[in-house]
């Protein structure tokens, strides 16, 4: 009994450091999917004030046309 528990001891104590491999893992992998994430959002963030530029140019060129269309 001494034999097998002092084995379950060892087990236990070893599976502990693989569990803490495995968060250490785990986290590292959500920090670096946080990051994309981030990028990913900056990136539409960027395209989007882009895009809302690029629409007040083609307003104001719309605009301008129908001024002259109605003089």
């Amino acid at each position: 009994m001494l034999k097998t528990g002092t084995i379950e001891t060892a087990r236990e104590s070893e599976r502990g450091i693989v569990d803490i491999e495995t968060l250490q893992h785990t986290n590292l992998r959500l920090i670096e999917t946080l990051d994309e994430v981030l990028k990913i959002q900056s990136d539409g963030r960027n395209r989007r004030q882009q895009a809302e530029a690029e629409l007040g140019k083609i307003e104001g060129q719309l605009k301008q046309k129908l001024l002259e269309i109605n003089q």
